[in-house]
């Protein structure tokens, strides 16, 4: 049976759980991430979740063009890969 984490991302008054499963050949969890683009979640204020390799979004760092690196991008601790975009413009109000 694999070893599993499981750790919850809260922001904005909403939680996303994610699954970290242990792989004994790096010997690192990896987790399980949504996929926000295939299955999209707003927080109750509106603010949508992303991924941090997310690279289509045009409001992103025009040097490395992802989510991650984005000056709206927002997430729980550092060196997260999901979090939520904090553009206005982007708002589910918004669109």
């Amino acid at each position: 049976m694999a070893k599993t984490l499981n750790r919850q991302f809260v922001l904005y008054g909403d939680i996303v759980d994610v699954m970290f499963v242990y792989n004994e050949s790096s010997d690192k969890y990896f987790g399980d991430y949504p996929d926000f683009d295939e299955s999209p979640r707003i927080t109750p204020c509106g603010r949508r979740w992303v991924n941090a390799t997310k690279d289509d979004c045009p409001y992103a760092d025009k040097e490395y063009g992802d989510c991650g690196s984005c000056q709206y991008y927002r997430c729980e601790h550092p060196g997260d890969l999901i979090g939520v975009c904090d553009n206005e413009k982007l708002r589910k109000e918004a669109i």
